[in-house]
């Protein structure tokens, strides 16, 4: 990989050089020539298996354990095919970025009969994960928990979300035990492996990632089955770490809206509100990134969110001006600037915590009062 102009920003630097790492070049490929011309079909109905496939054949499912070659990280490269996989389809986007979590845990699994047996297979998308953790995150009671049965686990509790069924290949649940562990397992999704009272939860966005809700009652989890298990406060410590980061989808999203709005057959007021979409989210990326690839994980929490607050903020600004642009043609289900609208929606409240939904609100009370100072 040739280096980076030196005239680049070093964010802008990263970008080219993770754009050129061959996972990335296949994946923009499916995205402009499978997920983008089906993305209204998808939206209307369910997401394909074969959506998924094809982003396998291509690396985007082995990406979380992907060893890009040059300067670029596998974080950076992961980065840029969410964004890739979000500007052409949000819906496809949403099943797929359901498997990275599995795949990290498996791939970092203590049991090295757990990686020998599904890492590779998850990386090269013959076996397709959903994952259903979001309960932990919950105060109260825990939703969903793991009891001793012999040398194995029973699970109990009800999954208030789990997306993909029907399209996944195994769930990675999440419970938490009687000493305050986190128990991470595999199980098929199939009604047959003790996942009981599937119902379908009605999402008016995202409604083609095939959410359902589902009780675990008594659920055996094998030996082989049990991908990690890690102390309750270490665990929530790391993912409180997590949350407060911009997740790359949203960028994804904010560049198709822009492309909507720099379009040449719109006016010129919208093709310069896409131009200055564009730098504002240009500038919130290399910012997001900045704080994602050089701060410790542990720091700069408000700044964190801030900058996450503004970007969702951004996705429903740009959303919103192609509905407008499109005039009454928008008001027609399955339409672009509506299907961009409700994605960009969905991620107000995907993976939201307290602080973030504090955080965005904030960000939306200062657009307004600086709206109201400018009149």
């Amino acid at each position: 990989m040739t280096a980076p102009a030196a005239h680049l920003r070093p964010d802008a630097a990263r970008h080219a050089d993770a754009a050129r790492d061959p996972v990335v070049v296949r994946v923009r490929a499916v995205a402009r020539e499978l997920l983008a011309p089906a993305a209204a079909a998808t939206a209307a109905g369910r997401v394909p298996r074969s959506h998924l496939d094809a982003l396998g054949a291509a690396g985007a499912l082995g990406t979380a354990v992907h060893r890009p070659a040059g300067p670029v990280t596998p974080a950076q490269v992961q980065r840029e095919v969410s964004e890739t996989i979000a500007a052409a389809d949000g819906s496809t986007w949403c099943v797929w970025a359901q498997h990275h979590h599995p795949m990290r845990e498996v791939a970092g699994s203590a049991d090295p009969a757990v990686r020998e047996r599904w890492a590779g297979p998850m990386a090269a998308g013959r076996v397709l994960a959903a994952g259903a953790s979001s309960h932990l995150r919950r105060s109260g009671p825990p939703a969903v928990t793991a009891v001793r049965d012999g040398r194995g686990w029973r699970l109990h509790g009800r999954l208030a979300w789990l997306s993909g069924w029907g399209i996944a290949d195994v769930v990675l649940v999440g419970a938490v035990t009687c000493d305050d562990r986190v128990l991470f397992a595999l199980l098929d999704c199939d009604e047959r492996a003790g996942i009981g009272e599937v119902r379908p939860q009605r999402l008016w966005g995202m409604a083609a990632t095939s959410t359902v809700s589902a009780r675990l009652d008594g659920t055996a989890v094998a030996p082989d089955r049990v991908v990690a298990l890690h102390p309750g406060t270490a665990w929530r410590r790391a993912d409180a770490e997590r949350r407060p980061n911009v997740n790359p989808g949203v960028f994804g999203t904010i560049a198709a809206a822009t492309a909507c709005l720099t379009d040449a057959a719109q006016s010129a007021e919208y093709r310069e509100l896409g131009l200055r979409t564009a730098a504002e989210a240009d500038a919130l990326r290399a910012a997001a990134y900045r704080l994602m690839d050089e701060v410790p994980p542990h720091e700069a929490a408000e700044e964190r969110l801030a900058v996450r607050a503004a970007a969702l903020e951004l996705a429903c600004r740009a959303a919103a001006a192609c509905v407008a642009a499109g005039g009454g043609a928008s008001a027609a289900a399955g339409s672009p600037p509506a299907r961009l609208l409700a994605e960009a929606s969905f991620h107000l409240v995907q993976a939201q915590t307290r602080e973030s939904r504090t955080a965005t609100g904030a960000r939306m009370l200062a657009v307004a009062d600086a709206v109201r100072s400018a009149r």
